[in-house]
């Protein structure tokens, strides 16, 4: 059974919090987040893109890990960011569009996650693993939690409730999204959250392959139980919002009469109005292009996944996209800002959008059991938790 722990946490002053957390998702380009950089000395993207500062945007990685480096201290030195007193569970409740996520912030044993009792479900680059456990060794911090998930468990959904009757200990709201966290650190509770987490299975990585990976081989190669655990937010399946990444493909000559004879093969195909958007059901897809809005559905399912079908029946057999990840014809769309632009561009001659059913929990937690991995960006996944609004102290 896998282990949730306290821990003594570094987190920003209430006074500063606001200022220290940043998500690089919330800007359009570089420029934008250089800007950040500049008119925000105190924002958490000092960490990672402390090289838009520079004109030439070009620098060494040990030096972008020491600028990193020197940011952090200079926040412990000035007290922005102060330890908490002793081992705390943080309960953290995300609001954005007037839905909110509630669950626990703690430390996860990334023996567990060795042992296969947290399960994941994506591939990994092992160039971005040693990025980022060179800058975790750097900076001696984890800035972002990994998204975790569990099967429905109603009694510690109660105890939360319970908790979040009492007023929270900090309370912000930043770029459209309300932050409110509690801070738990009255000992009955704290047995009370890990009684609950230790009679589950498994928990499931819903976001944060790579740092889970990274934290698995930095133990791994030292056996140093300063660098055992991880910081992760767990929540219940049933507090996840999970959306599907849409394929917007362009090409450079495709026949829309070829181009449907093939669909056929497979699908159903029916026109729709354009203002179809959202495929209502698994084993549906939407199809926009310059000849109109077409619903597409299976005449049989031969995968868990309707993303695996996509690639299999279309991507690959009909568009000869062999690797997704690193064919430049395709983007892939989540955003409804992005998904707005994406329908404008699919009315352009030989660009075809492909919008998707999202999949659920249960599919995600079938596929992990299967030791399966799912194709990349098949879901995206909602809360996002942003980088430094809970900083765990890693390594000696």
């Amino acid at each position: 059974m896998p282990k949730l722990n306290p821990f003594q946490a570094l987190q920003a002053k209430p006074e500063y919090i606001s200022q220290v957390t940043a998500n690089s998702a919330n800007f359009d380009s570089d420029s934008e987040i250089a800007a950040e950089l500049k008119k925000n000395p105190l924002s958490f993207l000092h960490v990672t893109r402390n090289h838009l500062l520079r004109s030439e945007n070009v620098q060494s990685l040990s030096t972008l890990f020491e600028n990193s480096k020197e940011y952090f201290s200079q926040l412990i030195e000035k007290e922005i960011v102060k330890p908490t007193e002793g081992d705390i569970f943080y309960v953290y409740r995300q609001t954005h569009d007037d839905v909110s996520h509630t669950g626990i912030i703690g430390l996860c044993d990334i023996v567990d996650y060795q042992r296969n009792r947290i399960r994941k479900h994506e591939h990994t680059r092992p160039s971005t693993e040693m990025f980022v456990a060179n800058l975790m060794e750097t900076v001696n911090m984890i800035g972002e939690p990994l998204l975790l998930s569990h099967h429905h468990k109603q009694s510690l959904e109660d105890l939360l409730r319970w908790v979040i009757q009492t007023e929270p200990n900090i309370s912000f709201e930043k770029k459209g999204k309300g932050h409110q966290i509690w801070v738990i650190n009255d000992p009955d509770i704290i047995r009370a959250i890990q009684t609950e987490v230790g009679a589950m299975e498994d928990f499931y990585i819903m976001d944060g392959h790579h740092r889970a990976a990274s934290v698995s081989n930095l133990y791994h190669e030292s056996e140093d139980e300063s660098k055992r655990y991880c910081m992760a937010y767990l929540l219940d399946s049933s507090q996840l919002k999970i959306s599907s990444f849409h394929r917007l493909v362009k090409v450079d000559s495709m026949n829309d009469v070829v181009l449907f004879e093939q669909l056929r093969s497979h699908f159903w195909v029916e026109e729709v109005p354009d203002y179809a958007v959202h495929p209502e059901h698994k084993g549906e897809f939407i199809l926009k292009c310059s000849s109109g809005s077409y619903r597409l559905q299976l005449k049989e399912a031969r995968e868990q996944l309707d993303v695996r079908e996509l690639e299999n029946h279309v991507l690959s057999n009909i568009f000869q996209i062999s690797d997704s990840r690193l064919d430049d014809r395709i983007s892939f769309i989540s955003t409804q800002d992005e998904l707005t632009d994406a329908i404008i561009e699919s009315q352009l001659p030989n660009t075809y959008l492909f919008l998707l059913h999202p999949c659920t929990f249960e599919d995600i937690a079938l596929i992990s059991d299967n030791d399966e991995f799912m194709p990349p960006k098949s879901t995206f996944v909602e809360p996002k938790c942003d980088s430094g609004l809970f900083i765990q102290p890693y390594g000696e």
